[in-house]
């Protein structure tokens, strides 16, 4: 009776004294023997704790801008082919002998190979051909044929215009003999070059204008930079079991840089600034903010690698879940002291989050801690840390949860209150296997890509859960085969 007299007056002069004291409790004001003698309506009547109020600051958040760096290979062995396939078989052919005496055919001897320097396409089209020579004898005439082959050497340059056409200008350098044409008559070799010369000369223009029609038709870099400027623009689901996601992507600017030529590709890059948001629920209606295409702006040179910021979401309802199997059942405390979490919330207080957590045991009711939401650089992912008893009053289950449990859920909560988001969380993974990095553009034109790297710029504590404003890092590339 002595002794739980003297226990009561220790516990009475303690919870007076902490209506005046500021900071923490010290242990040595209120052994632990103290609280072993009260009584089961003691604990219960103690216990009772306020749910702290649930605050949330105002957020005004402006995406940052977003930047596809997207090069552009295009292997010259297809230019090669393209161009092969259009000239192909007869190239020239004029069957009116009676206008100027002749009739000509001609066809590509063989498939030529293109060289790229810099901006300009080189080659050489192997040419056969047929002549037929009407010879006037006076009264009558004659007709002769003659057979010969030459290289016709060109020179083609590539340079951009500001509507996205592929600006081309082919010339023909020269051309040397494979064959020379010779023609008999009487006991007389008769050269006939010249011929050859003139059918150069006369179609000269029509020959440059079909080559430079065909690089265009088969490149044609306005369909490109389109097709990319609209699938920009097309939402990107990243939805997953527990619930719908989408992003939303406003592109303000597309550039590319200048076409050169290397280790056997015609290369430039594509840039693409844009603003990325992430949208919850069912597939929103986006409009597209403009179908037309800007015009081209040309940089001198970028890096390979795109960057995107979004604005990704956690609920609360994705938090309550991990931080419940985290916690529902774990034990802390020892002995009679001990307590057994059987509920789980998690909720905003300005800057902090709130976990609070239903306990039976030598306590039954709430117990409230809070804990910094932070980015772990090293494990890429979301974690808490500073986990403390929210201590609206000072009083003695504050006394109680710092004796007994504090330590052990600090260290759970810590340890295992943890959001990948480079190995689980949806959005890369989803992302990575979405269209915007595995897709055909149009036919033999391929787009893919691969996200390698991500940082946390912020991270936001808002009324439906944490806001995290991430960027990411990868590389994408269109081929061209």
């Amino acid at each position: 009776m002595v002794r739980y007299f003297i226990n009561t007056l220790i516990l009475f002069h303690f919870t007076t004294l902490i209506g005046f004291a500021q900071g923490d409790i010290a242990e040595d004001f209120f052994p632990s023997d103290a609280i072993d003698n009260l009584s089961i309506s003691e604990r219960l009547d103690s216990m009772t704790e306020e749910r702290p109020e649930e605050e949330y600051q105002e957020i005004s958040y402006t995406p940052k801008t977003s930047t596809l760096h997207i090069p552009l290979d295009i292997n010259i062995s297809f230019l090669e082919r393209k161009l092969n396939e259009t000239f192909s078989g007869v190239l020239y052919e004029d069957n009116d002998i009676e206008d100027d005496s002749l009739m000509v055919k001609a066809e590509k001897a063989k498939d030529f190979k293109i060289n790229y320097e810099n901006n300009v396409l080189e080659y050489q089209v192997p040419i056969k051909f047929w002549i037929k020579k009407r010879f006037d004898l006076g009264i009558t005439h004659t007709d002769k044929e003659i057979e010969g082959a030459i290289d016709l050497k060109f020179r083609t340059s590539i340079n951009l215009s500001k509507d996205w056409k592929i600006i081309t200008k082919t010339e023909i350098l020269e051309y040397s003999w494979i064959k020379k044409p010779v023609l008999k008559v009487g006991f007389v070799d008769v050269r006939i070059t010249f011929i050859v010369d003139k059918i150069i000369k006369d179609n000269k223009r029509d020959i440059q204008l079909a080559i430079d029609k065909a690089i265009n038709e088969q490149v044609p870099l306005r369909t490109y930079a389109q097709s990319l400027w609209d699938m920009v623009q097309d939402p990107i689901d990243i939805s997953t079991a527990e619930y719908k996601a989408w992003i939303k992507t406003t592109p303000t600017q597309i550039y590319t840089t200048p076409i050169v030529g290397y280790q056997g590709k015609i290369n430039s890059t594509f840039g693409i600034k844009c603003l990325m948001e992430v949208y919850l629920g069912n597939a929103p209606s986006f409009i597209k903010k403009e179908s037309t295409l800007p015009p081209l702006t040309m940089y001198a040179k970028t890096d390979e690698q795109f960057k995107m910021n979004i604005l990704a979401d956690i609920p609360f309802t994705l938090l309550d879940s991990m931080a419940q199997g985290l916690m529902v059942g774990q034990t802390f405390g020892e002995g009679k002291k001990s307590v057994v979490v059987d509920s789980v919330e998690i909720f905003g207080q300005n800057e902090k989050l709130i976990v609070g957590l239903g306990v039976i045991g030598f306590i039954n009711g709430q117990i409230y801690l809070e804990c910094v939401p932070y980015y772990d650089t090293e494990t890429f992912s979301i974690r808490v840390r500073d986990v403390d008893y929210k201590i609206k009053t000072k009083n003695i289950l504050a006394k109680i949860v710092n004796l007994f449990y504090k330590k052990g859920m600090k260290r759970k909560l810590e340890e295992g209150l943890v959001f990948s988001l480079k190995d689980e969380y949806h959005l890369v993974k989803e992302m990575s296997r979405s269209e915007l990095f595995n897709m055909e553009i149009v036919p033999n034109v391929k787009l893919n890509g691969f996200i390698n790297d991500l940082n946390v710029d912020n991270i936001f504590i808002t009324k439906l859960g944490l806001k995290v404003s991430m960027d990411l890092y990868g590389k994408l590339k269109i081929s061209i085969e």
